[in-house]
C-alpha cells in the first residue's frame, strides 16, 4: 500500500541554471526568491546540482545563501547529481557545515546523474574527473556509508572498493541526528543505467536500504504509484520505518491562461536547459496552463502517494510564477 498524505509538502526549485541564460540576477533569483518562498509558506527550497555537464551555480553555495535569507524552510538538493564525482570526506564536511549554518534544515537528495550514454557532455564530465561511469553505483553506495559514519562517529576507518582511509574524525557534525539522505531514482525515464547487470531492478532496493526518502520525475501518476509500492516494499524488507519516509515528485509548472503559450514557454525553457527537444515529454513532465489544469495534474499525483512536491517553474519570470502558483494552486492543497 502506498503512503498517502492529506496535505503534501511543497518546495520550489531555485533556477540555478536558468539564470545563466536569462537576464535576471543571481541575487533576485536566489536570495529574494528564497525569501518569498518562505514568506508564502512553502516547506522547502531546492537547488539542482551539476558541475560541467549542465553548468549552474554550485548547489551547496546556493543553499548556504538561502540559509542566510530564511529561517524555516528545508534546504534540499534536487538532486545532487555530482555525488559520484565528489570525494565523500570533503562532501561530508561541506554538507555538515550547511546543516550547522541552517540550524538543522538541510536535506541531501543524491543521485547517479544522467547516464553518460545520453551525450558527450555527460561523458566528458566523468572523463575530466578521471572516474569511469561504471563506478557510479559503488561510489554512490560507499559515499552514503561514509557520510553517515563521519557524521555519527569519530576515528572512522573505511575499507571499500573505491574509498579507503583510517582514523578520520570530521568536525563539525550536523545538527540533525541523523542528517537525512534521500535518493533520486528515475529508471523509467533514463532507461538502462550504467553499472552492474540488473541495475534497474536494484534501484528500488538501494533506496530502501540506504535512503530516508525517494525522489523521482518524468512519470505518470499510475507509474508513480507502482514505483512507490516497490520502494516501500524495499524499505520494509530492510526493516526500516515507512511512517516518515519521503515520497517526492520533481515536477515542472508553467502557469498561463493561454495553455498554448504556457506550453511554448515551457518548451523553450527546457530546450535551453537540456539542449534536447522536450516536445515529446511535455505533457508527462509539465503541469501547464490555467489554475484548473495545474491543480488537476498535481492532485492525481497526491492521490498516487506523493507526500512532497519539488516544483520547478519552467518560465523566465520566476517570481511572477511563484506568486501566481502560491495564490491559485497552493491553497488547494
Amino acid at each position: 500500500m502506498v503512503l498517502k498524505s492529506l496535505k503534501p509538502k511543497f518546495g520550489i526549485v531555485l533556477p540555478t541554471r536558468g539564470i545563466l541564460f536569462s537576464k535576471t540576477s543571481a541575487r533576485k533569483d536566489i536570495v529574494e526568491l528564497s525569501e518569498l518562498i518562505e514568506e508564502y509558506g512553502y516547506d522547502a527550497v531546492w537547488a539542482g546540482d551539476s558541475i560541467l555537464a549542465k553548468p549552474r551555480l554550485d548547489s551547496i553555495a546556493v543553499l548556504s545563501a538561502a540559509a542566510g535569507a530564511t529561517t524555516k524552510v528545508k534546504l534540499g538538493t534536487a538532486c545532487f547529481a555530482s555525488f559520484p564525482l565528489r570525494h565523500p570526506i570533503l562532501l561530508a564536511y561541506q554538507w555538515a557545515t550547511l546543516d550547522v549554518i541552517s540550524e538543522g534544515r538541510s536535506l541531501l537528495v543524491i543521485c547517479q546523474g544522467t547516464p553518460t550514454q545520453h551525450g558527450k557532455i555527460y561523458r566528458n564530465e566523468y572523463a575530466a574527473f578521471g572516474i569511469p561511469p561504471r563506478e557510479k553505483v559503488e561510489r554512490l553506495e560507499e559515499g552514503i556509508e561514509i557520510l553517515r559514519k563521519l557524521w555519527e562517529s569519530d576515528n572512522v576507518s573505511y575499507n571499500g572498493q573505491k574509498y579507503k582511509f583510517e582514523d578520520v574524525t570530521m568536525l563539525p557534525k550536523p545538527v540533525q541526528k541523523p542528517c537525512p539522505i534521500w535518493i533520486a531514482s528515475n529508471p523509467r525515464s533514463t532507461g538502462e543505467l550504467e553499472g552492474p547487470p540488473g541495475e534497474i531492478e536494484k534501484n528500488f532496493d538501494r533506496v530502501g536500504k540506504y535512503a530516508d526518502g525517494w525522489m523521482t520525475t518524468m512519470v505518470e501518476p499510475g507509474e508513480f504509484k507502482e514505483d512507490a509500492e516497490k520502494v516501500l516494499e524495499a524499505v520494509r524488507k530492510h526493516k526500516r520505518g515507512t511512517n516518515n519516509f519521503g515520497m517526492c515528485l520533481y515536477h515542472n509548472v508553467n502557469m498561463n491562461d493561454d495553455r498554448a503559450k504556457a506550453g511554448a514557454e515551457a518548451s523553450d525553457f527546457l530546450l535551453k536547459y537540456y539542449r534536447e527537444d522536450p516536445s515529446g515529454i511535455l505533457d508527462k513532465w509539465v503541469a501547464y496552463g490555467k489554475r484548473k489544469d495545474c491543480i488537476e495534474r498535481l492532485e492525481k499525483f497526491a492521490s498516487a502517494g506523493v507526500n512532497t512536491f519539488s516544483i520547478r517553474f519552467v518560465a523566465w519570470n520566476q517570481i511572477e510564477q511563484l506568486k501566481r502558483f502560491s495564490k491559485e494552486v497552493l491553497p488547494s492543497f
